[in-house]
């Protein structure tokens, strides 16, 4: 490339910003740049990676345990449908358990705790369902305390919730889950873990003659000694129901299949087929005593030598497959 050449007084700027290590500052503005955000190294803040995938299915099993328990107790055709997990720092927990929700301190066991968020007046509708109000109206803005009677009854209802979730995360991580107490003031839930730890907070909505959401927020901590489980595959096995099981067995236990008993096999050309008549004789390549193959569907599956029962052809079988024993159902 050919630039301009330079004058002297340029030259001799540029040869005294060279010795000097500076370059004269412009009286131009400098290009204007965002603002540094300082990062804290003694943070404890935490950086989470990796999906947990077995997480969606724990959910989804306490959410199907939860919605049987909650009919059962309530008489009301009540569902639960859980969303997906997330995390999330536990200060930014603190606008969910403003008055007027309802907070539930659950014991994990090995002294850590899992905080439960009822919204606001899904805690008196359950409470008033499961003594006995089949008409229940709509929630309230405001909070009502509860009598004595309707925090024993709302302890038996979360009951429910602590009990499917020992289920469901009994294969991953074993934990004994148990209502600890109920918050006056929902504000005081929030010391369950270190400011600067995450929760993996999930929503369970309740839908039908009473809606609402309970949001289940477990300290990552509690669940950090499980985590290289959480993030493999779901295995089907491990969520499937043996009644379930049990139903689809006998479905296809009752399916009608066709069963084709082979003879023999042989080979001609096309001038001998159509040379044939009424009472020629085709040898096939099937010795007397040799097993007939009998083809399930058209696939060979048994075998087993000709006979005659009652004037009619039969086959007395050989060799049969053995079908895996059906499980059990509990």
């Amino acid at each position: 490339m050919k630039g301009a050449d330079l004058n002297p007084e340029e030259l001799d700027a540029l040869m005294g910003a060279i010795r000097e290590g500076r370059v004269q500052e412009s009286n131009a503005p400098a290009d204007a740049r965002g603002q540094a955000i300082p990062y804290d190294l003694t943070s404890r803040d935490r950086v989470l990676r990796g999906r947990m995938p077995a997480l969606d299915s724990i959910h989804e099993q306490i959410a199907a345990r939860l919605s049987t328990g909650l009919s059962g107790r309530t008489r009301l055709p009540l569902r639960v449908a859980p969303t997906p997990g997330t995390l999330v720092p536990l200060a930014d927990l603190e606008m969910l358990l403003a008055p007027p929700a309802t907070v539930c301190v659950i014991s994990l066991g090995r002294g850590t705790e899992a905080i439960a968020i009822l919204d606001p007046g899904l805690a008196e509708s359950l409470v008033a369902a499961a003594l006995g109000d089949k008409a229940p109206s709509e929630a309230a803005t405001d909070r009502q305390e509860l009598t004595p009677v309707g925090k024993q009854v709302l302890r038996k209802l979360l009951g429910l919730l602590t009990d499917a979730m020992g289920h469901a995360w009994a294969p991953y991580l074993p934990m004994q889950p148990e209502v600890a107490r109920l918050e006056a003031d929902p504000r005081l839930a929030i010391s369950i873990a270190p400011g600067g730890d995450v929760a993996v907070l999930t929503s369970f909505a309740i839908s039908g003659p009473i809606g609402g959401r309970i949001q289940l927020a477990i300290p990552y901590t509690a669940i950090q000694p499980a985590k290289k489980v959480l993030g493999n595959e779901v295995r089907s096995q491990a969520t499937r129901d043996p009644r379930t099981r049990e139903a689809l067995a006998l479905e296809v236990e009752a399916t009608v299949v066709e069963v084709c008993a082979v003879l023999g096999r042989t080979s001609l050309t096309l001038a001998r087929l159509l040379e044939l008549g009424e009472g020629d004789v085709l040898l096939l390549g099937t010795e007397e005593s040799s097993a007939l193959p009998l083809f399930v569907e058209g696939r060979e599956k048994l075998s087993g030598h000709p006979m005659v029962v009652h004037g009619g052809m039969a086959v007395k079988l050989e060799r049969a497959f053995r079908p895996a024993p059906r499980p059990e159902a509990t």
